[in-house]
């Protein structure tokens, strides 16, 4: 007998949460930071160790899409589990350790951490695409991505609190609850699906229409949410913020940026995804050249805006990426949101070590402002950018 086959929104439901989870574990260390041992203040050891997790999603991307396309999401979604226990298990362990043991144990556990969240990305974002059909990808997208802003951001504003309330392992002790929840869901909603004989190879899905454009736009996006993490939970520590203070202004990011993500998603179906991203990258300027003023208000009035921001840019690129799928027959959902993950980890894994690096250097203000003219120049190109009737194009039989 046939398993049930897993019904759309369920699909939505279970994936957001695995990918909130995940998420919620690599944003728990933002407040943190300015009291870890292993830290001791430093931007750069803050910037690797979010660059690690980056890395480590880097490398198993690849393998982890075409493991999708093969057997379907069900089993790398499982398995992505295993991984965030171990992440989950490494930060408890480490997170009061001092100096170089307590830093080498963090960054094994951002490296299980980013191997979780490529499975669950990729076999995650596969299962919702294809639950969906093209006209409902926009808004069910930006609902699953609402849930990895959510994740990102509101980690800081109930670890910080917790932590301070509680300890520094408070917050790895409600990852592993949420993680049990994630497990049952996944082992209950999520019925096996037949992978396709043969895998697509990502060159393949990487000629698309536009998706050159898309995966810039990806990485952008994905950089203006990690520039942020390592600098300003120690600029805003410097600025007089407690660790309370700082996760809630993360949380307050991921407040607004939740909601703006499935708008944005439903403002994409309707207005195309050009108008909507270079809406989110004037904003995300705007914040960035808030962020690093000697101000505790207007930089926590650009950590919101740059969240915000960002997740006007992600959204309707996830949808783009989301339709490169369409390019081969049959459609290589694994591959294509492969790609989509490749592009984002890519700015995942820049951008900290790049703000780290020139805040070590330059200042927190000069990095933010560097950073501000990035985003606008992007915005500017957008809008100014001819629009070019693109020739049509067939599928590509694999």
């Amino acid at each position: 007998m046939s398993p049930v086959p897993t019904r759309p929104r369920v699909a939505v439901a279970v994936v957001s949460l695995a990918l909130a989870v995940d998420m919620f574990l690599y944003g728990s260390l933002v407040p943190l930071l300015p009291v870890l041992p292993a830290v001791a203040g430093s931007p750069g050891a803050a910037g690797a160790l979010f660059a690690v997790y980056a890395v480590a999603m880097l490398v198993a991307i690849p393998l982890v899409g075409r493991w999708v396309d093969r057997s379907g999401p069900r089993a790398p979604l499982l398995a992505g589990l295993l991984a965030l226990a171990a992440a989950t298990a490494l930060f408890a362990a480490a997170v009061e350790t001092p100096g170089p043991l307590g830093l080498t144990v963090l960054l094994l556990a951002r490296a299980a951490q980013g191997v979780a969240a490529a499975a669950t990305w990729s076999a995650g974002l596969a299962l919702i695409a294809a639950t969906h059909p093209p006209h409902r990808r926009g808004t069910v997208m930006g609902l699953a991505l609402s849930a990895v802003g959510v994740g990102v951001l509101l980690g800081p504003a109930v670890s910080g609190p917790l932590a301070a309330a509680f300890g520094p392992r408070a917050p790895f002790l409600l990852v592993a609850a949420l993680a049990a929840a994630d497990a049952v869901a996944r082992l209950l909603w999520i019925a096996p699906v037949g992978g396709t004989p043969a895998a697509t190879p990502l060159r393949v899905v990487a000629r698309g229409p536009r998706a050159g454009l898309l995966i810039g736009l990806t990485a952008l996006g994905a950089a203006a949410i990690a520039f942020a993490e390592p600098v300003l939970p120690l600029h805003l520590s410097d600025l007089g913020l407690g660790i309370t203070a700082i996760g809630l202004v993360f949380g307050a990011a991921a407040l607004l940026g939740g909601l703006a993500a499935p708008l944005a998603g439903a403002l994409t179906d309707r207005f195309g995804a050009t108008r909507v991203a270079a809406v989110g990258t004037l904003l995300a300027a705007v914040g960035f050249a808030l962020c690093g003023l000697p101000a505790p208000g207007p930089s926590i009035a650009g950590v919101v805006t740059v969240g915000v921001g960002a997740q006007l840019v992600l959204a309707p690129t996830l949808v783009l990426i989301g339709g490169l799928a369409e390019h081969t027959r049959p459609p290589a959902y694994g591959a294509a949101y492969a790609l989509y993950n490749l592009a984002y980890t890519a700015g995942l894994a820049v951008a900290p070590l790049a703000a780290g690096t020139a805040a070590a250097l330059a200042g927190v203000a000069a990095t933010t402002i560097a950073a501000a003219a990035v985003a606008a120049l992007t915005g500017l190109g957008l809008i100014l950018r001819r629009r070019t009737p693109s020739p049509p194009t067939r599928p590509v039989d694999r």
